[in-house]
């Protein structure tokens, strides 16, 4: 099959199964991974395979924390920098730790405990900001510290990626350091780039663009942004979707935020549709019933364990318990 008819066969498929999901009210991520499922290569039929589809869906998570990115300026996180340094910090070492030792003590050896630890302790930003915004909840106190803490848990992954791999390895403290504090300053470096970069140029260039009253070159020029951040980041080895939150936070302090916003949804939407659809085409239902108790022990692992913590932990910094549970059940979602 040529790649127009897979395309087609895609969006046939994509068409059909979010109709019926929007009529039973069903969250459209989960379409969407159906989607993959039934044109992944295992299941029965015909199966998607275009090379360039993998590049195309990731580019979906970079829009997605570039328009989160435009709803939390400097001076919102700024007021926020207790709650998502505190809350944050406090939830990711408090849950590696939990899942940690509960594994540890199950038998499982220390470096594999800490690891599994550390993967249950992220969350998904591209998750949590799609149900957020399709619920109309991105707003609400929950909403934006739930995916404030999420994106610090993206920041938070850049040391777990250096340690993780040299645990196995006998190095010396001394170069564990070492790899430790050049990830971080890559992190500071990439921040710095951005920051003064777009806090330079993006007022005047939006400014000259908008004098145009062209949508098509506004349009372009936003694509041009986004895109640029996130390869300045991926350059110094960190994600490409953390320079597009980068380059939001600073689009988001400027008058053309909402124009922004509007113009980038379409690219978003589609984009973030084929993220789930390749993570559906992911799944192997003959490998469930061989590994499901397993499956669901995890499952309930990670579910309870980030509640509880996340629960403990934002209602000691104030929130109301209404808050704390809606943040808590955001939060317990995989990264």
């Amino acid at each position: 099959m040529g790649h127009l008819a897979q395309i087609i066969l895609l969006l046939g498929v994509a068409v059909a199964i979010m109709v019926a999901f929007q009529r039973l009210h069903i969250p459209s991520s989960l379409g969407y991974l159906l989607v993959g499922l039934i044109l992944g290569p295992h299941t029965v039929g015909p199966t998607v395979h275009v090379p360039e589809f993998k590049v195309l869906a990731e580019f979906g998570v970079v829009f997605l924390l570039f328009s989160i990115g435009l709803n939390y300026s400097l001076p919102q996180l700024h007021a926020m920098r207790h709650q998502i340094l505190g809350l944050g910090t406090a939830q990711v070492a408090l849950t590696t730790a939990t899942v940690a030792v509960l594994l540890w003590l199950a038998g499982l050896d220390a470096v594999a405990a800490f690891v599994v630890g550390a993967v249950f302790a992220q969350s998904s930003s591209t998750i949590i900001g799609r149900q957020l915004a399709e619920q109309g909840e991105d707003n609400t106190p929950h909403g934006r510290l739930g995916l404030a803490i999420s994106v610090f848990q993206d920041v938070t992954a850049v040391p777990f990626l250096v340690v993780i791999p040299v645990l196995g390895a006998a190095i010396g403290l001394e170069k564990l350091a070492g790899e430790l504090g050049w990830a971080m300053t890559k992190a500071v470096l990439a921040f710095a780039l951005v920051f003064y970069a777009a806090r330079w140029a993006l007022r005047p260039l939006f400014h000259m663009v908008a004098e145009r009253r062209s949508a098509e070159l506004f349009t372009l020029t936003v694509l041009l942004v986004v895109l640029a951040a996130a390869w300045t980041t991926d350059s110094l080895g960190l994600s490409l979707a953390f320079g597009a939150f980068l380059a939001g936070m600073m689009l988001g302090e400027t008058e053309f935020r909402h124009q922004v916003e509007s113009s980038i949804r379409p690219f978003r939407d589609v984009l973030l549709g084929l993220f789930f659809v390749g993570v559906g085409m992911l799944v192997e239902p003959a490998a469930l019933p061989r590994i499901w108790p397993w499956a669901l022990l995890g499952t309930l692992l990670l579910l309870l364990s980030k509640i509880v913590v996340v629960v403990l932990t934002v209602r000691r910094s104030g929130m109301d318990s209404s808050a704390s549970w809606r943040t808590a059940l955001l939060l317990a979602v995989g990264g």
